[in-house]
């Protein structure tokens, strides 16, 4: 399943400009860290070895290994300023800068993969969550948190609105429905699925733009830079104020979806794992 043409450079660059400054803006990916610990905690109580997937700064995974202090761990991340931040945050976890839709570990090496907020940045979602699936063992759980398709709804009917009628150049998100097909085409068995919204509060709409690039959530589509110049960023900006504000500021809605899905317990032969994988972390 094909999202979004994204420019993977381009993303790389941007979050490895905000690693610095994520964790401080990051309010929703705590919230939905905080749902991923207690989704875990019932879905794979038994899990020895973990991979995060575009672990970020690493907050997940280092609240993940203080509740449980024998997991054996690893992280990918596709920014090396990331994978930099994450080494810090949990440096009993092997950590390496690679793509989410390439894993750089053999086929069945971990019990548990989690991804939070991240698969949204990817072209092709099937592919990552084959990728899961391929280094998960058999009967192994992947849990996904990611944004769906309500997310940021008031930036895009405000640039819609001002652009009359042209879509937002922003990504598109996936529904809860897409989400399930998409984790069945990859071969992995449905178990659980829910979404919820988040808002965020902000002093206005350009609080909330500056709020997306200290984060690094600027678009990452090819050719598309910003909101398309500067008149139709101030459209945008007058138009969500005039919808959307109040004496409380505005609204950003996230739209999050959560799935656990599991590798069948009898599986067909997995794809061959990359050239130069790596096996899982040992238990410690």
């Amino acid at each position: 399943m094909r999202l979004n043409p994204v420019d993977k450079r381009r993303v790389r660059a941007a979050f490895s400009r905000s690693a610095a400054s994520y964790d401080a803006r990051a309010e929703v990916q705590r919230a939905v860290q905080d749902q991923v610990l207690a989704l875990l905690a019932a879905a794979a109580p038994g899990a020895r070895r973990v991979l995060d997937v575009g672990a970020g700064t690493g907050a997940l995974l280092s609240r993940l290994l203080a509740a449980r202090p024998g997991l054996a761990a690893a992280a990918v991340d596709l920014a090396p300023g990331m994978c930099g931040a994450t080494r810090r945050a949990a440096p009993r976890a092997g950590v390496a800068a690679a793509d989410a839709e390439a894993l750089p570990f053999r086929d069945g090496a971990f019990d548990l993969v989690v991804t939070t907020s991240t698969l949204q940045w990817l072209p092709r979602v099937t592919t990552a969550l084959e990728e899961a699936r391929r280094v998960l063992a058999p009967g192994g759980v992947l849990c996904v948190a990611l944004f769906g398709e309500r997310t940021l709804f008031e930036l895009r009917e405000a640039f819609r609105d001002a652009s009359a009628g042209s879509p937002a150049p922003v990504h598109r998100f996936l529904a809860l429905e897409e989400l399930a097909r998409a984790l069945g085409a990859a071969g992995l068995t449905l178990e659980a699925t829910r979404d919820e919204e988040l808002v965020e509060r902000h002093a206005d709409a350009r609080a909330v733009l500056r709020a997306l690039k200290a984060v690094g959530a600027t678009s990452a589509v090819p050719g598309r830079t910003g909101l398309s110049g500067r008149r139709a960023t101030l459209e945008t900006i007058r138009r969500y104020e005039e919808r959307h504000g109040g004496p409380g500021g505005v609204p950003a809605t996230y739209h999050v979806l959560y799935a656990i899905a599991r590798r069948p317990a009898a599986t067909s032969a997995s794809p061959r794992a990359p050239s130069g994988a790596l096996a899982a972390p040992s238990p410690v």
